[in-house]
């Protein structure tokens, strides 16, 4: 039997300076936030963050046997949280103070196989529109070669929060 742990540090701490942050406050936040340091980052390995220029982020992960599925392959909800991620921190990184974006609905397309030999992927998030209230994205996953492995749509609510 194999092991494995993991730790992290409060959400919520995270979540309160967010509220108080601009756009690019919001994105220096997330450049410097170490991808262990938050609860889904831990569980799933996360291994580096980047925020682009525009706000878009990149989540880089390497896969491993304890994100494998039961038929010997990494299991999809691996790619869906990297695309999910990426897409999210993309629209929080392109709201204005006392805003957040939630994640309503998310589509992926699964186009390759993935496993341990893969080697470390990386999902990038690109706001297609950003609605008032409504923000529309997609996001790609791609190995170090750029073959292109999952490709996800989703839609985050803007939300005010005070």
């Amino acid at each position: 039997m194999n092991e494995r742990t993991h730790s992290w540090d409060p959400p919520l701490d995270i979540a309160e300076k967010l509220l108080n942050l601009d756009k690019e406050d919001r994105r220096k936040l997330f450049t410097e936030l170490k991808p262990d340091s938050f609860g889904i980052g831990s569980l799933m390995g996360f291994s580096k963050i980047e925020i682009d220029e525009k706000g878009q982020a990149s989540f880089y992960c390497v896969p491993e046997e304890f994100h494998y599925n039961p038929i010997g392959s990494v299991h999809g909800g691996l790619a869906a949280t990297l695309l999910d991620s990426c897409n999210s921190i993309s629209a929080q990184c392109n709201l204005d103070k006392g805003f957040i974006a939630l994640t309503t609905d998310i589509k992926v397309n699964y186009l390759s196989q993935i496993s341990a030999d893969t080697g470390e992927i990386v999902a990038r998030g690109k706001i297609d529109k950003l609605g008032r209230k409504v923000i529309f994205l997609t996001g790609e996953l791609r190995d170090m070669n750029g073959k292109l492995l999952a490709t996800a749509s989703s839609t985050e609510l803007v939300v005010a929060i005070s």
